[in-house]
């Protein structure tokens, strides 16, 4: 009963590992298309 308490535990912190680089991952791509439009609309603005 022990083992399989350990491997639950060792699966829980496994996939909250993998979940928060799934987060951080997702905010560097959210961030990046940020201000991939935020350069683009500086340079359509200045073209007008």
């Amino acid at each position: 009963m022990a083992l399989r308490k350990h491997r639950t535990d060792a699966a829980v912190a496994a996939r909250e590992a993998d979940t928060a680089r799934i987060d951080a991952s997702a905010y560097w791509v959210c961030l990046a298309l940020l201000l991939a439009m935020i350069t683009l609309a500086m340079r359509i603005a200045s073209l007008w």
